[in-house]
């Protein structure tokens, strides 16, 4: 099911802004900065992407899967003893650590 695209987005926003919690207009809000700061990738940047991701899926397909599956026990059982920290917070927000 295609949406019909209303011929004012800006109304067609603001209107639905009106009718959700502060704290969804809040994360609206976020996401358009977000999405005003990242401008849609360009075909060379796509081709890129693409690139990166066949040399990953090389990399990967190449690992020893046992010491992966030792990688993966070493990281559970940190997780499973509380040695390990959050990395967001209670917003969502990413936490750096020094």
């Amino acid at each position: 099911m295609k949406t019909q695209v209303p011929a004012d987005l800006v109304k067609a926003i603001s209107d639905i802004a009106a009718t959700i919690p502060l704290a969804r207009r809040l994360q609206l809000y976020e996401f358009a900065l977000f999405l005003q700061s990242h401008p849609l990738p360009t075909e060379e940047t796509l081709n890129e992407i693409a690139a990166d991701e066949a040399l990953w899926d090389t990399q990967f397909a190449a690992t020893d899967d046992e010491k992966l599956a030792k990688l993966v026990a070493s990281v559970e059982s940190e997780i499973k003893e509380g040695e390990t920290l959050p990395m967001f917070d209670e917003r969502g927000e990413f936490v750096e650590r020094q």
